[in-house]
């Protein structure tokens, strides 16, 4: 079988547009209505750190699994290795649990935590058309990894980092 050329964004725009517009909604209604969407029960500076820690963790993510899955497309092979070892969509992942929550920890806007729900539904709605094609480009190989290692909630249990 042939391998198909593998697309390096697979269904994310799908899911990151309508997550970006629902963030620039919620954004706009907590900046008009700052009495009811903002969270202030405890010190911004405490909101801000807890916020930085979590995008910290996202951009970490980022900056570890995106240079890898942009070297295995385009050598054509199935990315297997370091964080795509332990969770199979490591930049999903990232933003959904962290860089989404980190920026509505970090910008006190509550709705802001709606952005991780909505990418994580679409990515559960989604993620099987982009499975599809990488079944259809690596056959055995991704069925052999879809079996070992979680779509995205990480699993150290076979492969402690």
């Amino acid at each position: 079988m042939e391998k198909q050329k593998v697309n390096f964004f697979g269904v994310g725009p799908k899911i990151i547009r309508p997550t970006i517009a629902y963030g620039i909604a919620a954004t706009l209604l907590t900046l008009f209505y700052p009495e009811l969407f903002l969270m202030n029960f405890i010190s911004g500076t405490a909101f801000h750190i807890i916020g930085g820690i979590f995008l910290g963790f996202g951009i970490a993510f980022i900056f570890i699994s995106g240079p890898a899955m942009k070297r295995a497309v385009s050598l054509g092979r199935l990315e297997t290795t370091g964080t795509f070892a332990i969770v199979r969509n490591p930049l999903y992942f990232a933003w959904i649990a962290f860089i989404f929550p980190g920026s509505a920890i970090a910008s006190q806007a509550w709705l802001l935590f709606g952005m991780s729900a909505i990418a994580f539904y679409l990515f559960i709605k989604l993620i099987p058309q982009e499975e599809a094609m990488l079944e259809e480009t690596f056959g055995e190989e991704f069925l052999t990894y879809k079996k070992a290692v979680p779509a995205i909630i990480p699993s150290f249990k076979n492969n402690p980092i």
